[in-house]
């Protein structure tokens, strides 16, 4: 089902002055997922009702924070109940608009929260989308070498990586966009930044943390590095509550 048939509840933190370019990203996000944005304040946000996305808009960061990697947008990301679409300063000043999705994959059960807005946008926007699995997604593994990309292991059907890319594939012909897979050897910090530079893509889309916050800080994280470092438009997707349920 795609949004031109259901209509999704969207908020946006609101934090003034409110520049021509935003609220025109805001109408043009709003007419994709067929909803009228909510301007809404911190406050507002933390008492309402969770909404099906929360758009935030993050203000430039100075450069000791660009250099030291702090990202306001992470306390958010972490404590918003709702999937958290998180804009960047670079697309503050010029009208968002959605032509290529890159979408990061860990081959994981929670991948297809990020799988199901992937099809929301791509099929309201006619989007192409580009494809980066990470496998496997646990950084701490890279720490004492590159591990060799096997893709004979990453696209065998007998393999859960190979299973979902299959249907991926089989997904986006259904939805009517050009769907295209990204392998490259690297950790998983350049291989994001990479797919993100060599899509050119729009907005990043990936799953939250699957794994417990001790398991993430001995194993390592993508979606902390993601936000970080690539100034994209990043879509962390996670379960509903009433999926969850």
């Amino acid at each position: 089902m795609t949004t031109n048939q259901i209509g999704l509840r969207l908020d946006c933190l609101y934090q003034a002055p409110l520049a021509q370019a935003e609220a025109d990203t805001m109408r043009y996000l709003g007419r994709l997922l067929n909803s009228p944005p909510r301007l809404l304040t911190p406050a507002e946000v933390q008492t309402g009702n969770p909404p099906d996305l929360l758009l935030y808009w993050e203000s430039k960061r100075p450069c000791w924070q660009r250099w030291f990697g702090i990202c306001p947008a992470l306390r958010l990301v972490e404590k918003a109940p709702s999937p958290v679409l998180v804009m960047r300063q670079a697309h503050q000043h010029r009208t968002w608009s959605l032509k290529r999705i890159l979408l990061i994959l860990r081959a994981h059960p929670s991948d297809e929260a990020a799988i199901e807005w992937v099809q929301r946008l791509a099929t309201a926007a006619h989007a192409d989308v580009y494809v980066l699995p990470i496998i496997p997604p646990i950084p701490a593994m890279y720490r004492y070498g590159q591990i060799p990309l096997q893709a004979e292991v990453v696209l065998s059907p007998s393999a859960y990586s190979g299973a979902q890319l299959r249907r991926l594939a089989t997904l986006c012909q259904q939805w009517g966009v050009h769907g295209e897979l990204l392998l490259k050897d690297n950790e998983p910090d350049r291989r994001m930044a990479w797919a993100a530079d060599s899509s050119d893509c729009d907005l990043v889309v990936i799953s939250e943390e699957p794994y417990h916050w001790l398991q993430r800080r001995l194993l390592g994280e993508l979606v902390r590095p993601l936000l970080r470092h690539i100034n994209r438009p990043i879509l962390i997707a996670r379960e509903s509550a009433d999926r969850l349920e």
